[in-house]
């Protein structure tokens, strides 16, 4: 089974304040081969979409530096919900700089990786394999 085929029923949140790398992370999981592709500005947005939403993503890609809720903000917060099924949708999250500092912020909050941007597509298919791996 190739990774479009696999991943055709599977859908993915692009959580980032800048609207081009919402397109461009969106447009690699799509050449991956998710099934569909919801993008939110914010991690505040993210969290509305993910409460009303009737198909639930399977991953969630989400920037650390947003404003009014930030990346490791909403990934506290999702990690907080009643809802095992929720609180369980894994999370890359995607940063400009990697730090020591980040790196044990995200353990911490289980976050299922990270990616330094520019994402590309090589290290996106890696991290979401693993993400959805486990």
């Amino acid at each position: 089974m190739t990774g479009t085929e696999r991943y055709a029923k599977l859908g993915a949140l692009v959580v980032d304040d800048q609207a081009v790398v919402r397109a461009m992370t969106g447009r690699m999981l799509a050449q991956l081969g998710f099934g569909f592709v919801a993008e939110a500005r914010d991690g505040a947005q993210a969290m509305e979409m993910i409460g009303k939403a009737e198909r639930l993503p399977s991953v969630v890609l989400c920037d650390i530096g947003m404003k009014p809720m930030d990346g490791m903000a909403f990934l506290e917060t999702l990690r907080g919900r009643p809802e095992i099924h929720v609180a369980r949708i894994p999370v890359i999250l995607l940063t400009a700089t990697a730090s020591g500092e980040l790196a044990e912020r995200a353990r911490a909050l289980r976050a299922n990786g990270y990616i330094v941007k520019p994402v590309t597509p090589d290290v996106l298919a890696l991290r979401v394999e693993r993400a959805l791996a486990r």
